[in-house]
């Protein structure tokens, strides 16, 4: 499945590079765009670890039907690289607010061979939070999910606080990948962003993860950490 993902973002980019021929000629306000971005590329540093991770989505369509690329990963500072992960999606605008997801994730790193079937869904409540979840099932029969709410509030106009929380969870457990049945492990993290121009802002903040329930006593047997907080820093972009 691995080679047919590959196979279906070369034909995706092909696609959002060739000029699309229409018989009619859309609405100057919907005609078909590329958009997106990274909303992250960041070091954290906290007890003696350092790691860096990249988080960026980029979509090409109109605001009813989407093609979606989302990317992912990181790994030690001054080490190779050791988690990526990409997800080819079709998003749907049911609403103003929300889009309803379906397509195929494939991780690079560190199970090069994973491949999953996708769904999920993005929404927004006004103009200062967003919301998406996502549920995957693996080759293997493996039902897994990841969800995340983020808010942003302005200080001024460049500048801003970025609270946001994300949980993971798995219907199954897999000894072997320390992963227990249930919520596995959360996210809270707080970022202080100040836009540097239309396109590119810079952070600083703090995050904190710790694993769940059953994930977190399947470490603790095996003498792993448990919890981590992190000071942030890095910068994103948008096209």
């Amino acid at each position: 499945m691995g080679h047919a993902f590959l196979c279906s973002l070369i034909g995706i980019c092909a696609l959002a590079a060739a000029e699309p021929v229409l018989a009619q000629e859309p609405a100057e306000e919907d005609k078909a765009a590329l958009s997106g971005g990274f909303d992250f590329i960041e070091v954290r540093a906290g007890k003696g670890d350092e790691i860096f991770l990249w988080d960026g989505s980029f979509s090409y369509g109109d605001s009813t039907d989407q093609l979606m690329l989302m990317v992912e990963g990181g790994g030690a500072v001054g080490n190779r690289i050791d988690d990526v992960q990409a997800r080819l999606l079709y998003g749907r605008s049911i609403s103003d607010n929300v889009v309803l997801l379906a397509g195929v994730r494939h991780d690079f790193q560190p199970h090069p061979h994973d491949s999953y079937a996708m769904v999920g869904v993005q929404g927004s409540i006004g103009s200062r939070v967003s919301w998406e979840g996502y549920a995957f099932l693996s080759d293997d029969g493996l039902v897994t999910g990841d969800a995340q709410v983020i808010y942003q509030l302005p200080i001024t106009d460049k500048i801003y606080i970025e609270p946001r929380a994300a949980i993971a969870w798995s219907a199954q457990r897999v000894e072997a990948d320390g992963v227990g049945a249930g919520f596995t492990d959360a996210e809270a993290s707080v970022r202080l962003r100040f836009r540097l121009n239309d396109k590119i802002n810079a952070f600083v903040g703090v995050a904190h993860e710790r694993l769940l329930s059953d994930s977190r006593e399947l470490a603790r047997a095996q003498g792993e950490t448990l919890q981590s907080t992190m000071a942030v820093a890095g910068f994103g972009f948008s096209l």
